[in-house]
């Protein structure tokens, strides 16, 4: 009990020094009671009732997510929920289809997949002719790799923290055709910005074709500055592209303004939308360097938009599309850089609680805000990883991820309590 209190106190201190002085912290009217399942129109009423600055109000988002109360999800990094309101569409889709699978019927699923694309592009800042629903962000990394035109002597340059998908997948593709892959290696303790780009500028030559990176490492939790390597490619002369498996739909993304020439992303992620559903981004002058990877049913020659070009598959799971829009319009609800900020502040009171509960711990993840977003990795010295990954599950049904030791990567269906929790237990553990 003694412990509680010190947790809820040090909670308390924590918001109050976050929030001081800021817009976020205005006083807003009463509110109804959290209850569980809202629909989206009184979600929406109540969330706009009270401040992200106050606890209650995360606690109200998390209590639209059907995970357990004995059940902690902190592995957002693999895999989210989704709220009831999307889970409820897809279900809805699922048995409508199955009832009715004319044509007539399933014409709506073209309409509701145009949607989802207009509201797509205003998401990310872009037009809809440039992106194109695909099934997660290897698919799309995928369709960038062996899109491309590379040839003999031409060079991509990768970080040597990309995902398979955006690194073996390269690889193979040189074994091919014969190009070149150079490996980019950064500091593991980065100081600053400057740290991250220089590597990479000194890795581009004449030859080099593409510059090609994770934006957030899921081994590491490193944050790449996105901006500032396109804009170093740009001046280089060559393409960019941008793996946002880790950051679409937890960073408020503007791809206007990082300026890719490139950009992937899965929704089952951090966008916590329907599985089997990612995004493809191309720069709308860039993408007739990209051939088709597949071309099944209804394709045509000519068309110039991402989606009729690069993502026509054939039969698809059009009932988990259906409820893209949906998970879209949660996130504006609550905000793009609530969203940003408030994952800002749970990984930052997720470090500070680790560090003064066991002193020896050691991130792998950068402390510093500027270069981790929301994947926090941690290593305690003389145990074992692996035995405490398990037993956080199996003994407190805390479910996170061993990548490069002990990796959580909290939502905004979590809370500062929960994060107690966590420090708490491996205190226990350890």
């Amino acid at each position: 009990m003694k412990d509680a209190s010190i947790s809820a106190m040090r909670r308390r201190l924590f918001l109050k020094q976050t929030f001081a002085g800021s817009a976020a912290a205005m006083v807003f009217p009463a509110w109804a009671s959290a209850e569980e399942n809202k629909s989206f129109p009184d979600l929406c009423r109540h969330l706009a009732e009270k401040s992200p600055a106050e606890e209650a109000y995360w606690e109200m988002v998390k209590k639209q997510f059907p995970v357990s109360g004995h059940t902690m999800m902190v592995n957002a990094a693999n895999l989210c929920p989704s709220p009831h309101f999307v889970n409820e569409q897809v279900n809805a889709s699922f048995a409508g289809l199955e009832k009715d699978l004319s044509f007539q019927y399933r014409a709506a699923f073209s309409e509701e997949r145009s949607l989802a694309l207009q509201k797509l592009a205003d998401f990310l800042h872009v037009s809809e002719s440039e992106v194109g629903i695909t099934r997660n962000t290897s698919e799309s990394n995928n369709i960038i790799v062996h899109g491309l035109d590379l040839k003999k002597g031409d060079e991509v340059v990768l970080w040597e923290q990309n995902h398979p998908t955006n690194g073996i997948a390269w690889e193979e593709q040189a074994k091919r055709f014969g190009f070149k892959v150079k490996w980019v290696a950064l500091p593991t303790t980065p100081a600053s910005i400057a740290e991250l780009i220089q590597p990479f500028a000194d890795a581009i030559t004449s030859k080099t074709r593409l510059l090609s990176f994770s934006h957030i490492s899921n081994v590491s939790g490193l944050a790449l500055p996105a901006k500032e390597l396109c804009m170093l490619a740009k001046e280089k002369g060559i393409l960019s592209m941008v793996d946002g498996a880790q950051s679409f739909g937890v960073i408020d993304i503007d791809l206007q303004s990082i300026g890719c020439d490139f950009y992937t992303g899965s929704m089952h992620k951090w966008l916590m939308g329907p599985l089997e559903n990612g995004v493809v981004y191309m720069r709308g002058d860039v993408k007739d360097q990209v051939w088709p990877s597949v071309v099944g049913a209804g394709w045509k020659p000519d068309s110039t938009s991402v989606d009729a070009k690069f993502c026509v598959l054939g039969q698809r799971n059009d009932t988990t599309a259906s409820a893209i829009s949906n998970i879209l319009d949660f996130h504006m609800a609550i905000g793009k850089k609530q969203i940003n900020e408030r994952s800002t502040q749970i990984n930052t009171y997720l470090k500070q609680q680790l560090k003064a509960g066991i002193p020896q711990v050691q991130f792998v993840t950068p402390v510093d805000e500027a270069l981790s977003a929301g994947v926090t990795i941690i290593r305690i010295p003389d145990t074992d990883s692996a035995a405490i990954y398990n037993k956080l599950y199996s003994d407190y049904q805390i479910a996170c991820a061993p990548t490069g030791g002990l990796r959580f990567s909290p939502h905004i269906y979590n809370t500062l309590a929960d994060m107690d929790r966590i420090v708490e237990v491996l205190t226990e553990v350890v």
